[in-house]
């Protein structure tokens, strides 16, 4: 395969949309649209990690029901990529919704296990986000007024992709309002200075015990997560190895290669 026959993920959404039944765009495309543009609709679909995958399902990981309607449309779009031999590990598999939990005897709890702790720099960006998709919201309205004055609605593109992203948007709005209404800014741990733990927040330093080598992780919400600049989230497979935590303590990480081995070298605040 030739380096220019890979494409970027926006030309691979057009490529799998263009592939569907009529050329039709999916139900639930309003979600796979959102993946993309969380990912980035420049970027070469090589650069997809596992990890990114399971960063975005995670997002969706207490909605409900409507969890799976979202994650479905992606996982069809990753199937896809290895079909064609854009990328050469099966993704799919790394969206998987975590089973729910009973929640009898967890009641008195409910309240503080809603609570999304969130860094400074996260909050701010998902309030300008917000605001983003509010003033949008106003825009589209006026789009679908102008597609609707179109009579002839049986083939009526635009109408169809205003729809859809209003969709996309409205989704958005509910979804950050509902995190944003329940965010603490700062760590669980912020109340208790002698508390050594790793949590939400901080910036963690591990030194590989295979090679020596160390890498730098900031454990931040689901809503944060942006892998390729080292925010982890704190319910990923990485996360959950290194969340609670004390300083000097060795963890193990399972990777599609084996296990890596790490021991905590520091801790700071993110």
């Amino acid at each position: 395969m030739i380096e220019d026959s890979i494409p970027s993920l926006g030309d691979a959404l057009i490529a799998f949309q263009s592939s569907r039944k009529g050329g039709q765009q999916q139900e639930g495309g309003q979600y796979l649209n959102g993946f993309i543009q969380w990912c980035g609709r420049e970027r070469d679909v090589r650069e997809l990690t596992p990890p990114e995958v399971a960063s975005y399902v995670e997002r969706y990981a207490y909605s409900g029901s409507s969890a799976h309607s979202r994650v479905q449309p992606v996982k069809e779009f990753l199937i896809f990529l290895k079909k064609q031999g854009w990328i050469t590990i099966s993704l799919a598999p790394h969206l998987r919704l975590p089973k729910r939990k009973k929640t009898s005897k967890l009641v008195a709890n409910d309240s503080q296990s809603q609570l999304r702790y969130l860094t400074e720099e996260g909050h701010a960006n998902l309030k300008q986000r917000l605001a983003s998709f509010k003033s949008e919201s106003v825009a589209i309205v006026a789009d679908i007024k102008r597609a609707m004055a179109d009579k002839d609605f049986r083939e009526n593109a635009p109408l169809d992709a205003a729809k859809e992203r209003q969709g996309f948007i409205e989704a958005n709005i509910r979804e950050l309002q509902d995190v944003l209404s329940k965010a603490v800014v700062g760590s669980p741990n912020d109340a208790n200075a002698n508390t050594r733990l790793t949590s939400v927040g901080h910036r963690v330093t591990l030194r590989d015990l295979g090679n020596g080598k160390k890498v730098i992780y900031t454990l931040v919400d689901s809503r944060e997560a942006d892998p390729s600049s080292g925010k982890i989230s704190s319910i990923s497979p990485v996360g959950r190895a290194l969340l609670g935590k004390a300083l000097g303590s060795e963890i193990q990480i399972n990777v599609p290669k084996g296990i890596l081995s790490y021991v905590i070298e520091k801790i700071d605040k993110g």
